[in-house]
């Protein structure tokens, strides 16, 4: 089995398993629905070089996407590739373990059982050599976005990665 499609299959099991014994955002904290139509949607500026941009994860996927299909990422969030960001999520790491190097960020963790949209979520590839420990509470992630459809077997697995280079417990 590859590691996309055991990443998958990973993400899959620990949204289900995550819903347990952890708590979720209450819903008076949680922000305003974001428009993804592509008449509606707000563009991207990407940021001046040396700056890091400070957005929500769904604000980063703030476009209707065809997961079966794929192939419809608008150009300004590609145009993100590359860039500095900044992301408040909760972490669901993709092996257990002490020492993770790769997790899923998701904005939230499973109000009403229902996992993020594709475009909600983005996977930590640790850069080699480095590890995190696990965060149960909500995270702040600072690094380098990449941009790109991935997939495993056929099945689109992520469209965004960050190779982050700083891990902590977002502030209360």
């Amino acid at each position: 089995m590859s590691r996309r499609f055991a990443l998958s299959i990973s993400v899959s099991v620990l949204f289900v398993a995550a819903a347990f014994g952890q708590t979720t955002q209450p819903a008076s904290t949680q922000p305003a629905a974001i428009p993804t139509s592509a008449a509606t949607r707000i563009p991207h500026k990407r940021p001046p070089a040396g700056t890091t941009l400070e957005i929500s994860i769904k604000e980063l996927g703030n476009f209707d996407y065809d997961q079966n299909n794929g192939g419809n990422i608008p150009a300004d969030v590609k145009a993100l590739s590359g860039s500095k960001l900044r992301l408040r999520g909760y972490m669901i790491p993709t092996v257990n373990g002490d020492d993770i190097t790769q997790f899923v960020l998701v904005p939230h963790l499973l109000p009403n059982f229902q996992p993020p949209l594709i475009q909600n979520t983005v996977v930590v590839n640790c850069p080699q050599g480095r590890a995190v420990t696990y965060f149960p509470d909500e995270i702040v992630v600072e690094g380098t976005l990449s941009v790109e459809e991935k997939k495993d077997h056929g099945f689109i697995v992520s469209i965004f990665e960050l190779t982050p280079t700083s891990v902590r417990t977002a502030p209360k």
